[in-house]
């Protein structure tokens, strides 16, 4: 499947791909709309290609053909890792994406970096 942005490449299957994301940006439903984010290499932890913003709709797509998508947040002194994101189906059937595990102190969305600022 081929797709814009950082997923241009066209592979047969998303499993195996890793992405991160660096920044954010917040819609006006507190959602999260569109993304910073990179592929990286899973054995070295280097970037594909560079990074470039895309809707979160590629993150949901990505993640729907599991791909693994994680955020990257600024370095701080625990060092703790990245959180995964989910997808999460709104009540009316919109799906937006959120972090899989329970909230972290220094690693939430509001500690990303945005893409407005």
């Amino acid at each position: 499947m081929t797709y814009q942005g950082e997923r241009a490449r066209p592979m047969a299957s998303e499993k195996g791909r890793v992405f991160e994301v660096s920044k954010v940006r917040i819609g006006r439903d507190g959602h999260i709309s569109d993304v910073l984010w990179v592929e990286v290499n899973a054995g070295s932890d280097r970037d594909v290609g560079s990074p470039v913003v895309a809707p979160a709709a590629e993150v949901i797509d990505a993640l729907h053909d599991s791909a693994t998508v994680a955020a990257v947040f600024p370095l701080s002194k625990d060092h703790q890792p990245e959180r995964a994101f989910l997808i999460v189906e709104h009540k009316h059937g919109r799906e937006y994406i959120s972090f899989a595990d329970a909230s972290s102190t220094g690693r939430n969305l509001s500690d990303m970096d945005s893409l407005d600022g």
